[in-house]
C-alpha cells in the first residue's frame, strides 16, 4: 500500500481537514502551494505535496510543513529549512506547551505550530505515525558494555540534559570528553551511540538499576560516581535544591553516606556558576542582548526554558484571531513586530545550542 492510499483510508485524515490550517491534495490552494515552495528543496515540485501546514499568521505558507511521499519539509520563521526522510524517521512525538504545540523528531528535533491547537498536534503525530508504519526503521546497533560502565553513562547523559531536555553542542563535549578518554572501545561505541539518540531515561528505573549494582561496585567507585555525577548536574543547569535531592537519593541507593561529600553540591554549583556567569557575559554579543531586551529576559537567567516561557508569552499577543477585521496595513505592522520575536528566539535559540 502507497502512501496516497494510506492516506486516504487514515482515520485521522477527516480530523485534520477540519483544521484551517492543514490541506490535502487535490485541493490545496495554488497561493499556498506558491509560498510552499520557497523552503521546499530542488527536485520538489508542487504536485509531490500531499498534505500542508500553513503556520503563518496571515496565510502565507511560507513556514509550516509539506508531507510528501519522501518524508516531511518543514520551515520555521527566520530558522532553516528542514528535511525528514522516511526512513531516516525512526519516532514521531507530541511535545504540548502551555502557550505553543510542536512535534519532535527522533526525540530531539523540534518543530514548532504556533497556529495548531493542542488537539491538531495531537491528532497530527498519530496520523504521521500511522504512515510511517510498515516503514523499515533503522536497525539499532547493539554496542556490548558492563553494566557498571552504563549505568554511570547513563546517569550522566540524564543530568547533563535535564535542564534542555536534549542534547546540545556543550552536553555533547561534555559527554565525550569525561567518557572518551577512558581508553575502552566498549565506552567510545556507547558514547557515541547515545550522542546520536535523545535521552529517554526513567529517573526511577536509573536509581533501581544503580542498587541492583551497589554491592558490585567498590565503595570509592561509588563515592567518585557521585561527584561525578554532581558536576553532570551543575553543567544540566539542575537547580541547586533539586541537584541536593539527588545527590541524597544517589547517596541512599549506593549506600554511600551523604556526611562524607560535606557541602559537595554548594562547593561545585559555587565554581560553576562563577564559571557560567562569567562566560555568559562575555559571549553574548549586542545582538543577543538586544533580543534578550526585546523578549524580556535578563541574559544572566537565559537557558531553554526562560527563552521558551519568554517566547510563548509573548506570542500569546499575536493571535490572528485578535486582527483579522483590522486594516490590512495594520495586520502587516503586527506581523513584522511577530517576525521580531521570531528573529529574537531564533538568535537566542543559535547561542543556546552551541553553548
Amino acid at each position: 500500500m502507497n502512501i496516497q492510499e494510506r492516506i486516504q483510508q487514515s482515520q485521522w485524515v477527516p480530523l485534520l481537514r477540519g483544521s484551517d490550517n492543514i490541506y490535502f491534495s487535490p485541493v490545496i490552494p495554488n497561493k499556498k502551494l506558491q509560498g510552499a515552495m520557497s523552503y521546499l528543496p530542488h527536485g520538489v515540485s508542487p504536485n509531490d505535496v500531499l498534505m500542508l501546514i500553513d503556520d503563518t499568521v496571515f496565510g502565507s505558507a511560507k513556514a509550516g510543513m509539506c508531507l510528501t511521499a519522501k518524508g516531511l519539509f518543514y520551515k520555521e520563521s527566520f530558522e532553516d529549512e528542514k528535511a525528514y526522510p522516511f526512513e531516516h524517521i525512526q519516532r514521531i512525538e507530541a511535545d504540548i506547551g502551555i502557550l505553543t504545540s510542536s512535534i519532535l523528531i527522533n526525540g530531539c528535533d523540534e518543530l514548532n505550530f504556533s497556529q495548531l491547537d493542542k488537539g491538531v498536534v495531537r491528532t497530527l503525530v498519530a496520523f504521521l505515525n500511522e504512515l510511517h508504519q510498515g516503514k523499515q526503521e533503522t536497525k539499532q546497533t547493539i554496542v556490548k558494555i558492563d553494566a557498571e560502565l552504563r549505568i554511570i553513562i547513563d546517569l550522566f547523559a540524564y543530568f547533563i540534559t535535564f535542564s534542555a531536555g536534549q542534547w546540545n553542542t556543550r552536553s555533547k563535549e561534555a559527554v565525550s570528553d569525561h567518557f572518551t578518554k577512558l581508553n575502552d572501545k566498549a565506552v567510545h561505541q556507547y558514547v557515541e551511540k547515545l550522542l546520536k539518540e535523545q535521552t529517554h531515561f526513567d529517573y526511577e528505573d536509573l536509581l533501581h538499576r544503580l542498587a541492583d549494582l551497589k554491592d558490585k561496585l567498590d565503595y570509592n567507585l561509588r563515592r567518585e560516581m557521585i561527584e561525578q555525577l554532581v558536576y553532570a548536574m551543575a553543567l544540566g543547569q539542575v537547580e541547586q535544591n533539586q541537584a541536593d535531592l539527588f545527590m541524597t537519593h544517589l547517596c541512599r541507593v549506593t549506600n554511600v553516606s551523604k556526611a562524607v561529600l560535606p557541602e559537595l553540591v554548594k562547593i561545585i554549583y559555587q565554581c560553576m556558576a562563577g564559571e557560567m556567569n562569567q562566560k555568559k557575559a562575555s559571549d553574548l554579543t549586542d545582538q543577543q542582548l538586544q533580543a534578550c531586551k526585546l523578549l524580556e529576559i535578563q541574559p544572566e537567567l537565559l537557558n531553554e526554558q526562560t527563552l521558551q516561557a519568554a517566547y510563548r508569552k509573548k506570542m500569546a499577543d499575536f493571535h490572528p484571531d485578535k486582527y483579522q477585521s483590522l486594516p490590512e496595513s495594520v495586520q502587516q505592522l503586527i506581523e513584522q513586530q511577530a517576525q521580531q520575536l521570531n528573529q529574537a528566539r531564533a538568535v537566542l535559540k543559535r547561542y543556546l545550542d552551541n553553548n
